[in-house]
């Protein structure tokens, strides 16, 4: 069995600790992340879905190295991204590539689409000139626009064709992994069922992975292989999206798919125990006292969850 292209152990990233007039500025909105671990195989969609304040954006940064894990691996493609310099991080970024929620915020919406496109390609010292507007003249085509947006800039696009173009940035670059950070949050239902069925076949097509950080865990099901249901910076579930989807094992994701996710707040924290325990039903007083590990469920995917843990199991008999 070959090793998987991005292999994630026991990733943390705690702003509390950044205090100090050395600190680095925390992020606006920024949530830590806690002890999250999964793969990412050559050519696999992968879709880890939460509400706001569940730790996407903070999750996705971390992988991409855009900022450094308080603990944990990135293992990409055999190396420990969490352990390189910055110098050799350098390649690597052709590799792993980082899709934003908002073209708007994530580049500078005057520019011309081909200084857009361009800049990636002139960064990685890739190419000549006309190499590199042949291969934004193709990564264009092959997100399905006209090379002809070239000479436009972005403000006179609208929102799917603006994604669109930062997806094709990206593809100049030939990556193995693109991670997205809530793709289609700015888009309309039509646009954003459209964009997650580009990138779908453009793994199909390419072989490019993608690894989708989304809010509406409905909007991937149709194209996602395995799907993960993040709370609060955890993972609490991870399955084949049909596993998932069909019969969600635990109690948080159940809400996630049903539509009516129970209603929380970012300042209701606990020091010990499930972060969940507030809202389960289920709720026992091992969930007070300790974190679920990753158990294994009857439907095949685990969960974070002591409903599915044998030792809980046989105590309680």
């Amino acid at each position: 069995m070959t090793d998987p292209l991005l292999h994630v152990e026991h990733l943390s990233k705690d702003f509390a600790y950044q205090r100090g007039i050395y600190a680095a500025p925390v992020p606006q909105g920024a949530q830590t992340v806690h002890d999250v671990s999964f793969d990412v195989n050559a050519g696999e969609i992968v879709a880890l879905a939460g509400e706001a304040g569940s730790g996407k954006t903070t999750l996705a940064r971390a992988l991409a190295l855009l900022m450094r894990p308080s603990s944990g691996k990135v293992i990409f493609e055999g190396r420990d991204l969490a352990r390189q310099s910055e110098g050799a991080l350098r390649p690597v970024r052709r590799r792993l590539q980082v899709l934003f929620s908002d073209p708007r915020t994530a580049l500078n919406p005057q520019n011309l689409v081909s200084e857009v496109m361009l800049e990636p390609l002139k960064v990685q010292r890739i190419g000549t000139t006309e190499e590199r507007l042949a291969a934004a003249r193709t990564a264009l085509r092959q997100v399905g626009l006209n090379s002809l947006l070239l000479e436009r800039r972005l403000t006179a696009l609208s929102a799917g064709e603006r994604q669109r173009i930062a997806l094709a940035r990206v593809l100049t670059l030939k990556p193995a992994l693109v991670i997205c950070d809530d793709p289609a949050r700015t888009l309309p239902p039509l646009a954003a069922e459209g964009l997650f069925k580009l990138m779908s076949d453009l793994r199909r097509k390419q072989g490019v992975a993608f690894l989708w950080l989304v809010s509406k865990i409905q909007a991937v099901a149709n194209f996602a292989d395995r799907i993960g249901v993040l709370y609060r910076g955890r993972l609490v579930e991870m399955g084949k999206t049909a596993d998932v989807a069909n019969s969600p094992q635990h109690p948080y994701a159940r809400h996630l798919f049903g539509g009516t996710p129970p209603r929380t707040s970012p300042t209701d924290t606990h020091h010990k125990g499930c972060p969940f325990q507030s809202y389960c039903q289920h709720v026992m007083p091992v969930c007070r006292e300790r974190m679920p590990e990753m158990y294994a469920t009857p439907a095949a995917q685990t969960a974070a969850c002591f409903l599915y843990d044998e030792r809980q199991k046989t105590k309680d008999a």
